[in-house]
C-alpha cells in the first residue's frame, strides 16, 4: 500500500484542511500517517478522526533551549521518516511542520506544501524550494512568488470538510425551526473567541435585537462566554449564544450575513458558501488575516473593517441585514472566486502515490 505522511497542527486553519486531503487518501486507497505537535490541538483532532498520529515535542525556536530541543525533534523526525518509509510527504505550513519537512529534505523525499493564507507563510516560503509543488488557496499569492517557479505552484483553493459540498440550506433552516421571514446572522471570531468583537456586540445587543425578523447565532468563543452569557441572562435573549458551535457549516449555510475574523479557512467557507460577509481580520500582521480578506473586499464581496472600527462594523450589519439587494450583489462578488474540489485536486498532483 502506497503510504504519505502529512505534517500539520497548531490550529484549526492547518488541521482541517489536511484532514479533507486525508480523506481524499483514504478514498483512493492511500495510508495516512500524521505528524504534528504532542502538545498542540492536532493530538486530539487528528485521532478523533481516525488516523494514526505521531506526536513530537515542537515548540517555537525564540530560545536558545527551545532552539536545542528543535534540532533534537528533528533528529526524531528523520527516525520517524526512516521507519515509515512514505512515498512522499505533504506539509500544511506552520513551525510544526519543520523537523519533518527537514528530515524528508534530508532523506530525499518527495515533498509537497500546501499555503492556506494569502500571504505564504515562513516555514512555506523556506520550503517551496526543496519541494515539487505548492499548493495555493487563492491567485493572490503568485504575485509575491518569483515566475521563474511557476512550474511548482498551483492554485487549488483550500481543501474544505466534505459536508460542505451539496448542503441543502431550506433542510437546514427546517431542523432549526427558522421561520419563513428569518434573516440570519452569524457572528464569530473563531474557538477562542475576539474580545474586541465581543464586547462591540455586547454593546449594540439591544439594537441588534430590535432588527425586524432577525436571528443571531453568536459564538463567543471558548474564553469569553461565562462573563457574556451572565450579562444575556439579565436580557433573556431569544437568540443563540454559544462558546462555538459544532454544526457552524450549516449556520453559515443558512447566514444571510457572517461577521467574522478573517481565517483562512473561514474566508474559504465563505467562498464555498457564497456568503455576504462583513470581516475584521485580526491585527498581527503574521497571521495574514488582512490579506486574507482584502482579496473579497477588491471584488466588493465583503465589508472590511479593523479593530478600532467594530462598532461601524456593527452599524454595517444594521444597515444592510434586510436589504435583499445589496447581500445579493455581495453573494455574486463572491461566488466569482469559487474553485473546484480542492482536496481531490491535491492528490491528482501527488505522483508518487498514484496507485
Amino acid at each position: 500500500m502506497k503510504k504519505i505522511i502529512i505534517t500539520t497542527g497548531g490550529t484549526g486553519g492547518h488541521i482541517y484542511p489536511a484532514l479533507a486531503v486525508a480523506e481524499e487518501f483514504k478514498r483512493r486507497g492511500i495510508e495516512v500517517v500524521f505528524v504534528g505537535s504532542k502538545t498542540r490541538m492536532e493530538k486530539t483532532i487528528v485521532p478523533n478522526a481516525g488516523y494514526r498520529f505521531i506526536g513530537l515535542n515542537v515548540l517555537p525556536s525564540r530560545k536558545v533551549i527551545n532552539i536545542l530541543k528543535f534540532i533534537f525533534e528533528i533528529v526524531k523526525a528523520i527516525k520517524i521518516v526512516i521507519q515509515e518509509r512514505p512515498d512522499a510527504i505533504l506539509g500544511f505550513g506552520n513551525y510544526i511542520s519543520v523537523p519533518i519537512l527537514t528530515a524528508g529534505f534530508l532523506l530525499r523525499k518527495t515533498l509537497y506544501l500546501q499555503e492556506q493564507n494569502s500571504n505564504i507563510g515562513v516555514t512555506n516560503k523556506i520550503f517551496y524550494r526543496v519541494s515539487k509543488k505548492l499548493f495555493l488557496a487563492f491567485e493572490e499569492t503568485l504575485k509575491e512568488l518569483p515566475t521563474k517557479d511557476s512550474e511548482k505552484f498551483i492554485v487549488t483553493g483550500n481543501p474544505l470538510r466534505k459536508e460542505i459540498e451539496n448542503i441543502d440550506r431550506n433542510e437546514i433552516r427546517q431542523k432549526l425551526k427558522i421561520k419563513d421571514k428569518e434573516k440570519i446572522l452569524l457572528i464569530t471570531g473563531g474557538s477562542l473567541g475576539a474580545q474586541d468583537i465581543n464586547q462591540a456586540i455586547i454593546e449594540y445587543w439591544s439594537k441588534l435585537e430590535a432588527v425586524e425578523n432577525l436571528k443571531i447565532y453568536w459564538a463567543t468563543g471558548s474564553k469569553n462566554y461565562e462573563e457574556i452569557s451572565s450579562k444575556l441572562n439579565k436580557l433573556e435573549t431569544k437568540n443563540v449564544v454559544e462558546p462555538y458551535f459544532e454544526n457552524m457549516i450549516e449556520i453559515m449555510a443558512i447566514a444571510d450575513l457572517v461577521l467574522s475574523r478573517a481565517g483562512a479557512l473561514t474566508i474559504s467557507e465563505i467562498i464555498q458558501l457564497e456568503k455576504p460577509s462583513i470581516l475584521i481580520p485580526y491585527d498581527s500582521i503574521k497571521v495574514g488575516q488582512y490579506g486574507n480578506a482584502k482579496i473579497l473586499e477588491e471584488i466588493s464581496g465583503a465589508y472590511v473593517y479593523n479593530n478600532k472600527e467594530v462598532k461601524m462594523a456593527i452599524e454595517k450589519i444594521i444597515e444592510i441585514i434586510n436589504c435583499k439587494e445589496t447581500l445579493n450583489s455581495l453573494s455574486e462578488q463572491v461566488k466569482s472566486l469559487k474553485k473546484g474540489n480542492a482536496a481531490s485536486e491535491i492528490v491528482d498532483h501527488i505522483t508518487e502515490i498514484k496507485i
